[in-house]
């Protein structure tokens, strides 16, 4: 009984999250799920971390796809966390998460390993520019 409890509720936060995801599209709202040109270019336009963050995620393949996103992301909100003006404590925790994603991630190796990876870094500092972030933005 239990485990049907258990299943019945994780397929309805699977279900609740789904339908809470951002999709993939443009401003005209055209997919551009197979188009990683595409959206890599309005990741790297987006107003700041969330929106950045948000994009990636939304298009995330699973693949070698995800180091160019999720890097991209990344550039947006390191840019974002620079002029914060950041205290030496945050600098350190923001290099403490980026080394344990590669301790962790990196040595599994395969794509999936490093779309992991890259999205161990962005979720790093997404994080931190939260922590630091005394504006809500999203």
């Amino acid at each position: 009984m239990k485990a049907i409890r258990l299943l019945i509720t994780l397929s309805a936060l699977l279900i609740t999250s789904m339908a809470m995801a951002k999709e993939c599209v443009d401003a005209q709202g055209n997919d551009i799920l197979n188009q990683p040109q595409a959206f890599r270019e309005l990741i790297e336009k987006s107003n700041n971390c969330h929106e950045a963050v948000e994009l990636a995620r939304a298009c995330a393949w699973g693949s070698m796809v995800d180091v160019y996103t999720a890097g991209a992301a990344y550039e947006v909100c390191h840019t974002q966390f620079s002029k914060m003006n950041p205290d030496k404590a945050d600098s350190a925790l923001l290099v403490s998460m980026s080394e344990r994603c590669v301790a962790h991630h990196d040595n599994e190796g395969g794509t999936m390993a490093k779309s992991t990876t890259a999205f161990c870094h962005m979720n790093a500092i997404e994080f931190v520019v939260n922590l630091v972030t005394t504006t809500e933005v999203f």
